[in-house]
């Protein structure tokens, strides 16, 4: 019953895999410098990944017990990633997880919700699936996005705060 609807997801999810290594490949220059930006190209990616990875999964003819327990291995796996990409990301600075990693976690453990209604042989928790892989599709087209418009506006925000501040010269 899920697998059309796992099919559109993880063929969209696959799609802009390919797009975010466009976005990243159009910003090489700021992301490549950038710890943090790098890393959270890593959790774009990441999440793309896993919604293709687990849609895969869904597709595949096998027991549900065993669709459940490969949904709670991705589902723990994933989460993991992104919380150390966060913490990568943050490396070095002061700044707290981002209110939408939080979000992305709690949301994205509803696969793991999906993967215990599976384990015993339930398909009743695959509403919990579709949740996690819609965020995972959203969060991702947020990130690309970010790379897009805002990857490297903090340098040229600060050259062009030194510019307006009298009796500065900007650094050459």
């Amino acid at each position: 019953m899920w697998t059309t609807f796992a099919a559109t997801v993880g063929g969209s999810a696959a799609g802009l895999t390919g797009l975010t290594f466009i976005v990243v490949a159009f910003r090489f220059d700021v992301v490549a410098t950038s710890q943090e930006y790098r890393n959270r190209a890593a959790q774009t990616v990441s999440l793309f990944l896993t919604t293709t990875v687990t849609a895969s999964l869904v597709t595949l003819p096998q027991p549900t017990w065993a669709l459940g327990v490969e949904l709670l291995v991705a589902a723990a796996a994933s989460a993991s990633l992104l919380s150390v990409l966060d913490h990568a990301a943050r490396r070095g600075t002061s700044q707290h997880a981002r209110p939408i990693l939080v979000v992305a976690l709690v949301v994205f453990a509803a696969g793991i919700a999906a993967g215990l209604f599976a384990t015993v042989g339930s398909t009743n928790g695959m509403g919990f699936y579709a949740a996690s892989s819609l965020l995972g599709l959203m969060w991702g087209v947020y990130g690309t996005w970010v790379f897009l418009t805002q990857a490297g506006t903090d340098q040229i925000n600060a050259v062009v705060n030194v510019h307006d501040q009298p009796g500065t010269v900007p650094a050459a």
